[in-house]
C-alpha cells in the first residue's frame, strides 16, 4: 500500500503535518508513506524511518528555470500508481503536482482548502471539524478511506468521520530520528561553549507583522543577561537566515550581551539543538512548532494569527503559556506606519515576558 503526502512548504506547515503521518502509520501499519517537499524543509524529513521516500523539489519549482529538475522528479513519482495522494496544502503549486500524478486524490473541501479553487484537482474531499491546524491535518488522514479496502470493511471508528481523532495515544509514538553525526556535531558545539542549560530565542518569522519588535527582544535579552534568577544561557537562532536574528545578534555583540548564535546548520540539526533546550520563545514560526512537536516547553507570541488555531497544540503546558496579543488586522505587513501605536506587537512588554520566563524555568 503506497500513500503520498503533498505538503511542500513551509517549515511550520510541514511540522504541523507530521502528526498525521503517525496516524496513518497507526491505521495502516504496513503502508509505505512517501512525501513531496521543497528544499527548505527537506532535511527534517530525509532519512526518517517512518517515510519510504522523500522527493525534494526546488524551493521555487514552478519557475521556468527549475522546470527541468522538477519534471525529472515528477517522472520518478509517476512510476507509482498511488493508493492515496493526500494534499494537505491545497494551493496552486500542489494542484499542479496533482494533475501530473496517478492515484486516488484526497484534499480538504472547498471551504477548508487554502485556495478553494484548487479542489478541482482532487476527487475525494474531507470536511474537517477542528480548532487547531494539527487537528485539521489529522482529520484528512483519519477520514481517508482507501478504495481497495472500503468494500471489505470499514476500518475507521465512526467518531473519526466528521472530527479529528484524539492525540493521547498518537503522541506516545512521535519522534524524529537524528543521525549520529548530527548529534556529535551539536553536542560538541554545546560542550565547546560550556552550555548545559539554555533558553532558545527564535525571533525570525515569515510575516513582518508576526515579528515581536527588535527593541523588545533586545530589552528582554538585556534583562535576562542581568537576571540573577536564571542560570540558563541564551541561544539565539536566526543569525544566518533572517534579518531579525541578524540584527539582534549584532546588537548583542555591540552591547556585550551574552548570547550564543549557533553555527550555520541544516533544519534537522536545528531540531536536535532545540530538543536539548529547556525553553523556546518565539513568534508564529516553524521552529516554535518544531519545539512543540519535540515536547519542549515554549512561550509562543501571537498577534495577527491566532494561537488557538496556529499555535502549540501537542504539549498542554505550551497551550497555556501561549500569549495572544490583540490585533485588529491579519495582514502579512505591519498595519499603518509601524509605530508603537500602529503595531499591535508592541503591546507585549519585555518585563512581562521576563516574569513568565522566570516562572517557567524557576518554578
Amino acid at each position: 500500500m503506497n500513500i503520498l503526502i503533498l505538503r511542500v512548504s513551509a517549515i511550520g506547515d510541514v511540522v504541523h503535518t507530521l502528526p498525521a503521518i503517525f496516524l496513518l502509520k497507526k491505521l495502516y501499519p504496513k503502508a509505505k508513506i512517501s512525501w513531496v517537499v521543497q528544499q527548505k524543509a527537506a532535511s527534517l524529513l530525509k532519512n526518517q524511518p517512518f517515510l519510504e521516500n522523500v522527493w525534494v523539489l526546488p524551493d521555487k519549482f514552478l519557475k521556468p528555470k527549475n522546470w527541468s529538475e522538477t519534471f525529472k522528479i515528477i517522472k520518478e513519482i509517476r512510476k507509482t500508481k498511488w493508493d492515496a495522494i493526500l494534499d494537505f496544502q491545497g494551493i496552486l503549486k500542489t494542484s499542479a503536482l496533482l494533475l501530473l500524478l496517478k492515484g486516488e486524490k484526497y484534499s480538504f473541501c472547498t471551504n477548508h482548502a487554502r485556495s478553494s479553487h484548487t479542489t478541482f484537482a482532487t476527487k475525494h474531499h474531507i470536511t474537517p471539524t477542528y480548532t487547531n491546524i494539527i487537528e485539521k491535518n489529522l482529520s484528512l488522514a483519519g477520514n481517508m478511506t482507501l478504495k481497495k479496502h472500503a468494500q471489505k470493511k470499514r476500518i475507521f471508528n465512526s467518531k473519526y468521520q466528521y472530527c479529528s481523532p484524539t492525540l493521547d495515544n498518537l503522541k506516545k509514538d512521535f519522534f524524529l530520528d537524528f543521525q549520529q553525526k548530527t548529534k556529535i556535531f551539536i553536542d560538541d558545539w554545546l560542550k565547546e561553549n560550556n552550555i548545559s542549560k539554555f533558553i532558545a530565542i527564535t525571533p525570525n518569522t515569515t510575516w513582518e507583522s508576526k515579528q515581536w519588535p527588535k527593541e523588545n527582544w533586545t530589552k528582554l535579552l538585556k534583562l535576562l543577561d542581568k537576571s540573577k534568577r536564571s542560570k540558563h544561557k541564551i541561544i539565539l537562532f536566526g543569525k544566518h537566515f533572517g534579518e531579525p536574528g541578524q540584527s539582534i545578534a549584532k546588537f548583542c555583540q555591540e552591547h556585550n550581551i551574552e548570547v550564543y548564535p549557533p553555527p550555520k546548520i541544516d533544519l534537522i540539526s536545528t531540531a536536535y539543538l532545540i530538543s536539548k533546550s529547556d525553553l523556546l520563545i518565539g513568534p508564529d514560526t516553524g521552529l516554535l512548532h518544531l519545539a512543540d512537536f519535540l515536547n519542549i516547553k515554549t512561550i509562543a507570541i501571537f498577534g495577527p494569527t491566532t494561537a488557538q488555531k496556529h499555535g502549540p497544540f501537542l504539549k498542554e503546558e505550551n497551550i497555556a503559556n501561549a500569549i495572544q496579543i490583540p490585533c485588529l488586522h491579519r495582514q502579512e505587513k505591519i498595519h499603518g506606519d509601524g509605530s508603537k501605536e500602529q503595531n499591535c506587537m508592541y503591546q507585549l512588554k519585555p518585563e512581562k515576558l521576563l516574569e513568565r520566563i522566570l516562572k517557567i524555568i524557576n518554578p
